[in-house]
């Protein structure tokens, strides 16, 4: 491997402080700080489903925050009581009327007996009544009818719908009003002196079940078809907003954070590094914003891919928070988790998914665990900002600014946060991944530490055979400088024992001489005494 582990940890550690940096400044300009601005969460998100209508009021004024604002007026209506609008929904059409009796054969639709003709003066067929088999009562009572019909507005719909002829049935007049607002079943089922309306007037089982269910289906596919044309439509209208404002969000985003870090780290340099000699200041700034520009521009083509991305995450996540809502009501702070976490997810499910090219599995799910992880960590900030908004606005010289502060503190907090765990993730991956080369990384370094041992022994040894090879030169220089000297002793030697023999030689010379010379003396003395004695 090129990089040791030290090294690569050491560069982990690095990239952790960049990304601190980097995070909490994307906390803040992205799901903070635009968000607030950009985006008005509201509980229920923005198209209201039947499930959040049918809600109880939560508030003193009987609106409920989980209905949408179009939808109030309805949603009031739908919360009057029936009687104060019974006189509202009118009474059957004369055409539908005739429809209704031409259709029926003259066959009571509930008993399935023949109808006695009319004998009034009246343009009626049958001497019989005309019933609504879903009485305007029932219907006034479906909340979900008051939703796709927008009572709010009028009840021209519900009208239509409660006077169709698929609603209406030709009947004894004496069993109409016997029935009253009571649905088929229950009066069929009701009993009178311990007998049931339904041997009473002889109602017909297969009769009543049809009329019954062609009503209901009736009624049924026109709430169901005009909840669709109606959320349909919002959705399409809520969800392109919303697409909008999160692309612009994104773009914006990514083009903000790169500027605000190039100017972050122009100016750190320039204060670390000062003026370039030859420049001023101001050509220094001019120049280092050049750049900063530069970069940013560069970051144009991302920026539309983001803003693309967004779109996307916009549009589902309006149409996701709505099919939430068909079964479960969600607070505004859960809407904002779920267009924020959206687009976390899908980028995570496509990093994992579908690795960029020269990634590998392995490293592409390390990237999407840690876009994961940015998703929780950023949903618990958006959880625990409306606490911390809260707390700061019992602070009155906060109250203005709560909101904001409330964003920064905790876009800080996640922004930290998501870059430790990033590298926390980073750490667990490395550590998995390179573990078998990590025990023969310190086999190698041990063998390595070995291998240099015995090296340092072997110069050390080397070293101190060259030394006593040196010490074995020098001993046999000295033993040659001896054997010169003793060869010069020597020479000297016989030089000296030749010098001292021809010495003796001449000194055996000179005695003989000396021996000569004093017998010569001793003579001569002999002849002077002789001499002297004799005169």
């Amino acid at each position: 491997m090129e990089r040791t582990l030290v090294e690569m940890r050491e560069e982990r550690l690095q990239k952790l402080f960049s990304d601190c940096q980097q995070q909490v400044i994307s906390q803040i300009i992205g799901p903070f700080g635009l968000s607030m601005a950009m985006f008005e969460d509201r509980n229920g998100g923005n198209v209201t489903t039947v499930h959040n209508f049918g809600r109880e009021p939560d508030a003193g004024d009987g609106s409920n925050s989980y209905v949408a604002e179009r939808d109030q007026a309805s949603y009031s209506k739908s919360r009057e009581e029936y009687s104060a609008n019974k006189k509202k929904l009118g009474s059957i059409p004369a055409s539908t009327i005739e429809k209704v009796e031409t259709a029926s054969g003259g066959i009571d639709g509930y008993t399935n007996k023949e109808l006695a003709p009319s004998t009034s003066t009246t343009d009626r067929q049958y001497d019989a009544d005309i019933d609504h088999v879903n009485s305007k009562k029932s219907v006034w009572k479906n909340k979900a009818a008051h939703l796709a019909f927008e009572t709010g507005t009028d009840l021209d719909r519900m009208k239509e719908v409660v006077h169709s002829k698929e609603n209406l049935v030709v009947t004894d007049k004496s069993l109409n009003r016997s029935k009253g607002e009571h649905s088929l079943e229950d009066f069929a089922q009701t009993t009178n002196d311990g007998v049931t309306n339904a041997d009473r007037f002889e109602l017909d089982q297969e009769s009543c079940a049809t009329a019954q269910s062609r009503a209901d289906q009736h009624l049924n596919s026109s709430i169901n078809k005009d909840l669709l044309r109606k959320q349909g439509t919002e959705l399409l209208q809520t969800g392109g907003k919303q697409a909008a404002l999160m692309g612009l969000r994104q773009s914006l985003g990514l083009l903000l954070t790169e500027l605000v870090n190039g100017l972050f780290n122009e100016f750190k340099v320039l204060i670390k590094a000062g003026v370039e000699a030859g420049k001023t200041l101001f050509e220094e700034i001019k120049e280092r914003l050049q750049r900063v520009i530069a970069s940013v521009v560069k970051k144009i083509p991302a920026a539309a891919s983001q803003a693309f991305q967004g779109g996307v995450s916009g549009f589902m996540s309006n149409l996701i928070t709505f099919l939430i809502n068909n079964f479960l009501s969600t607070a505004k702070r859960f809407v904002t988790i779920i267009r924020e976490g959206l687009l976390g997810l899908v980028k995570a499910f496509k990093m994992i998914m579908f690795p960029p090219k020269g990634m590998t599995s392995s490293e592409a799910l390390q990237e999407g665990l840690k876009v994961l992880t940015a998703v929780v960590v950023t949903s618990v900030g958006f959880l625990l900002q409306e606490s911390v908004a809260t707390f700061l606005k019992t602070l009155p010289f906060l109250i203005p600014v709560a909101d904001a502060v409330s964003g920064v503190l905790i876009g800080i907090m996640t922004g930290l946060l998501s870059a430790f765990l990033a590298y926390q993730l980073d750490n667990l991956f490395e550590r998995y991944r390179y573990a078998y080369d990590e025990k023969l990384l310190d086999s190698i370094a041990a063998d390595a530490k070995l291998s240099d041992k015995f090296a340092s022994d072997m110069v050390s040894q080397a070293e101190a055979s060259l030394a006593a090879i040196a010490k074995y030169a020098e001993s046999i220089k000295s033993y040659q400088r001896t054997g010169e000297t003793l060869a010069a002793a020597g020479m000297a030697s016989q030089a000296t024992a030749f010098s001292l023999d021809h010495v003796v030689s001449s000194a055996e010379a000179q005695v003989e001489e000396t021996k000569e010379a004093i017998s010569y003396l001793d003579e001569t003395e002999a002849m002077l005494d002789d001499f002297l004695n004799k005169r």
